[in-house]
């Protein structure tokens, strides 16, 4: 929602985006003392809520299907993407954002 929007998501896109921005101005504001600042913009990663939801919503089908790998995140996506924007390895990575989605804005370009 942070980099695509929603129909009848108006403010949750908006909430998502404000996190983009607020990470590219940490890194403007941080770099000085070369601390870095990034956003992390998730696609469906199958928390507790998501597995109960994908259950039962027949529209979690069409979600997976939207994604190059077929699947839904898992949480260690996500900590394996935090974990590596905080390592020295990424000490020269800055104010972006990085999609940990499955590739679901490939299809919407």
């Amino acid at each position: 929602a942070g980099t695509l929007g929603g129909f009848g998501q108006a403010s949750y896109a908006a909430t998502k985006a404000g996190v983009v921005g607020l990470a590219k101005t940490a890194a403007l504001e941080g770099g000085r003392h070369n601390i870095t600042a990034n956003a992390i913009v998730p696609g469906i990663i199958l928390s507790e809520a998501a597995r109960a939801a994908e259950a039962t919503n027949p529209l979690y089908e069409r979600f997976k299907n939207r994604t190059v790998f077929k699947r839904f995140g898992e949480p260690s996506d996500i900590a394996a993407a935090i974990t590596f924007l905080c390592s020295e390895e990424a000490g020269y990575v800055t104010g972006t954002t990085l999609e940990v989605a499955g590739g679901i804005p490939l299809f919407t370009a």
